[in-house]
């Protein structure tokens, strides 16, 4: 019944509604626009409508504690409606296309809408099935396969862990970008530190499709040293491609030959892409993310379209806390050029985080921006594992998201927002 519904809205309406500021994405990064356009005075929430389609909204970073056994899967999630800013325009029928000669979106009940400024926020979509098998597995609850990637799967791996006693776990990463790009390797210390406290003898073995344990040089000694340490086993240039019954096949990205691995246990993570109607509407670049300058997030030919987080073409490590960084660049930008006539301001530097969990009471946090280079908020701790730092991560971290950034009142690394403004 919904399918014929659908279809007769997109046959015969014709009906189009505008609105000045458009956001496709009700995630962290268009929640996080539409909460500081609202809370620095530039739009009222009847001014701004969200294109969202999920009912609940998710605290994915909050995905890699549960699979680690560190958090409650049901403080990740809540309902949109608990989050969203109070009276914004919500429509729920998925976007299929956007036509930015005529400033228009098109979503797949047919109904068809204008807008003034247009941002772009869908971030990436995990994708299993590029893994032959592994959505079979990963959806058989006897089957020892889980994700941090999927809440389901998150509350997999940490039974599979809980119950775990003994052999060779397999752990892999795949070709970048992904969302939080240091999680696969998070969840590997996690269970080792896990499997270490209750005494189980574990053959640990991570495989990246990249070269590199980490792509900045400080980080990555010591993440190597951590590995080293923990007995961890790493295999690079490794991509899996195949699941089956207790093994994992891994092809060489050099040689392309392919090699299987039996496992005991097996954490994947999926390939992501961003959403399709990006390209379809020439939004994209050649890998079909939304093409922004790297430090104005204005689009490239489109001067009211602009894009942030997951789904945008920004060469830095996909993360919140990135996305708290670019939202109020972002904001001041779109008010600059479409309230004031001026030409946005090339501020954004590229800055992202990237707490790793090293186990279940230390943590490295990594800062850096554009070219990998440093960009530390407390450096003082940030050369090694830090106690202090997990427990910013572990229990601070979630409190801002739910309580100040819904809000449009937190800015990341810049801390609170009271009194800030675009």
């Amino acid at each position: 019944m919904i399918k014929l519904h659908y279809l007769r809205g997109y046959a015969f309406s014709v009906r189009q509604v505008h609105t000045q500021v458009a956001i496709v994405g009700g995630g962290t990064a268009g929640l996080n626009v539409a909460a500081q356009l609202i809370a620095d005075g530039h739009a009222i929430p009847q001014q701004i409508r969200i294109f969202e389609p999920m009912k609940m909204h998710t605290y994915q970073p909050g995905w890699t504690m549960v699979g680690g056994g560190l958090y409650d899967i049901n403080k990740t999630l809540k309902p949109m409606e608990k989050v969203l800013p109070k009276n914004v325009i919500v429509s729920d029928s998925p976007v299929i296309r956007i036509n930015p000669e005529q400033n228009q979106i098109q979503t797949f009940d047919g109904e068809k809408y204008t807008y003034d400024q247009l941002v772009v926020a869908t971030g990436v979509r995990t994708d299993f099935d590029q893994i032959k098998g592994a959505r079979k597995y990963l959806e058989d609850p006897n089957s020892p396969v889980a994700s941090i990637y999927h809440f389901k799967y998150a509350s997999k791996m940490n039974r599979l862990v809980d119950e775990f006693e003994g052999g060779k776990l397999v752990f892999s990463e795949p070709q970048m970008p992904i969302k939080c790009g240091g999680a696969p390797q998070k969840i590997v210390y996690l269970s080792h530190d896990r499997l270490r406290k209750r005494g189980i003898k574990s053959d640990i073995h991570f495989y990246k499709t990249s070269a590199l344990i980490f792509g900045v040089p400080k980080y990555a000694e010591v993440l190597a040293d951590v590995c080293q340490r923990k007995q961890i086993n790493c295999h690079f240039k490794q991509k899996l491609v195949e699941v089956q019954d207790h093994i994992a096949i891994f092809e060489n990205q050099d040689t392309k030959e392919l090699q299987s691995v039996q496992f005991d246990l097996l954490h994947l993570v999926p390939p992501q892409v961003p959403g399709k109607y990006i390209a379809a509407s020439g939004l994209g670049d050649a890998a079909g993310y939304c093409n922004v300058h790297p430090a104005t997030l204005q689009h490239v030919k489109y001067k009211n379209i602009w894009s942030l987080g997951d789904c945008s073409s920004l060469p830095t490590s996909k993360t919140a806390a990135a996305v708290m960084a670019q939202t109020p660049i972002l904001v001041k930008n779109l008010i600059r050029t479409w309230k004031k006539g001026l030409e946005p301001l090339p501020e954004y530097e590229g800055y992202t985080s990237c707490p790793i969990f090293t186990s279940q009471s230390t943590l490295l946090l990594a800062e850096f921006k554009y070219n990998s280079e440093l960009d530390e908020t407390f450096p003082i701790f940030q050369s090694n594992e830090s106690r202090l730092m997990f427990y910013l991560k572990k229990d601070f971290f979630p409190f801002a998201y739910w309580y100040f950034m819904v809000k449009g009142l937190w800015g990341g690394r810049d801390g609170f927002r009271f009194f800030k403004g675009a």
